[in-house]
């Protein structure tokens, strides 16, 4: 069974603590609204914003 995105997301984000700033540079979401996020602190991140964390994620994992 699939995870929702949210959740997805904040998992793949909990796991890569440390890389934030990469992530919020290659996202383009800033890395103080990734630390709410995964903090449970923004009710509806909307799906672009998870769409576009999941790609950089994915993105910045494949680069190392």
């Amino acid at each position: 069974m699939n995870k929702p995105l949210d959740a997805e997301v904040r998992d793949l984000l909990d796991a890569r603590r440390g890389s934030w700033r990469q992530l919020s540079e290659a996202s383009g979401i800033s890395h103080s609204w990734i630390s709410q996020f995964v903090r449970n602190k923004i009710p509806n991140p909307g799906y672009a914003t998870l769409t576009k964390l999941r790609d950089a994620l994915a993105l910045t994992q494949a680069q190392g």
